[in-house]
């Protein structure tokens, strides 16, 4: 998560104003879907650069604990899963109609994310900010403030399991407490395939590494001028799309998505996608942190989702287009 200044000077001054409206409840983790139009009704469109989007949602909750996700997954049981810079897991039924298009989230779960020892994280070691689903179904969370990569057991034992450390590149040491490690998948080979959000080249391009616990090689990638990758996902060809953003305080936020092929995927490669996605203002966006993946029939569901900061005037967005299969 990126804490601008701007943005929290005029958060603590919202919140003030409007605390009523934010006070909390925590009766039973239940989120509320909100059908969500991010450009005007006169300019209502259904594809962005090749993309169609299925649904658009934003969602809310009185729960205590829901907020701030910044990592999104598709567990192995075909639930959504998320994790949040507060140091919760959530989870829902996917709901779907006979198009693929989302409807609804069931079922919701918001559980502590547990540490080696089992007892929920705390302090500097809450701040989870990237969720990958391994080939073998566990998930693999990325964490800043205190760097660190962390696994854990498939479902239905994920929330109750305790962390396994994956080891790091010695070099991620280096990267700013709020710029490590945001974008995290896990290739077919099951290789972690990770790009540090602020450990920068002299080139310009950021430090990746492909890692193979307990060894890791380098590679640079090299994203979109003034955009920065704040999640990924790998596709079942190895091919891997990366989720970036950009915020503009007078304009707000901008996203991209940037297709890396399988083939470019190597140590001391320079990786520089293929635009697959361009979304800007005056398109109502938001902090887009998450992204998550699965095939259909007719091509790749790409689900996106917004970390709102807790902040009474951002939103939890979650976008879902599809990839036409012909396309990669």
């Amino acid at each position: 998560m990126k804490r601008n200044p701007l943005l929290n000077y005029i958060g603590t001054s919202l919140l003030l104003v409007l605390f009523s409206s934010c006070s909390v409840r925590a009766p039973s983790g239940l989120v509320q879907l909100r059908p969500f139009e991010i450009e005007s009704k006169e300019n209502r469109r259904t594809e962005f650069d090749g993309l169609e989007l299925l649904s658009a949602f934003e969602l809310r909750s009185r729960h205590p604990h829901f907020g701030g996700v910044s990592g999104l997954s598709i567990g192995g049981d075909g639930r959504l899963y998320a994790v949040s810079d507060r140091g919760y897991w959530l989870s829902a039924q996917l709901g779907h109609d006979s198009t693929g298009a989302l409807l609804n989230l069931l079922d919701w779960h918001i559980k502590p994310i547990l540490t080696p020892a089992r007892t929920p994280i705390d302090g500097l070691l809450t701040d989870a900010e990237a969720l990958a689903r391994a080939p073998d179904g566990s998930f693999i969370v990325g964490f800043e403030q205190n760097h660190r990569l962390w696994r854990y057991l498939p479902p239905p034992m994920t929330f109750d399991s305790p962390a396994q450390a994956i080891t790091l590149p010695r070099d991620l040491a280096k990267a700013p407490h709020n710029g490590g490690l945001e974008c995290v998948t896990v290739l077919p080979s099951g290789e972690i395939f990770t790009v540090a959000e602020e450990l920068q080249n002299k080139d310009g391009s950021f430090k990746g590494w492909l890692i193979a616990d307990p060894q890791a090689v380098e590679f640079a990638y090299l994203p979109s001028a003034g955009f920065r990758a704040s999640d990924c996902a790998a596709l079942p060809n190895g091919d891997v799309i990366v989720l970036e953003r950009h915020l503009s305080i007078f304009l707000g936020f901008s996203a991209r998505l940037k297709l890396i092929r399988a083939a470019s995927i190597r140590a001391h490669a320079v990786l520089d996608g293929e635009d697959l996605l361009r979304l800007d203002p005056p398109l109502r966006l938001d902090n887009f942190e998450g992204i998550a993946v699965r095939e259909d029939a007719a091509g790749t569901l790409i689900y996106l989702i917004s970390d709102n900061n807790f902040q009474p005037f951002q939103r939890t967005l979650l976008l879902q287009f599809r990839m036409p299969r012909a396309d990669h």
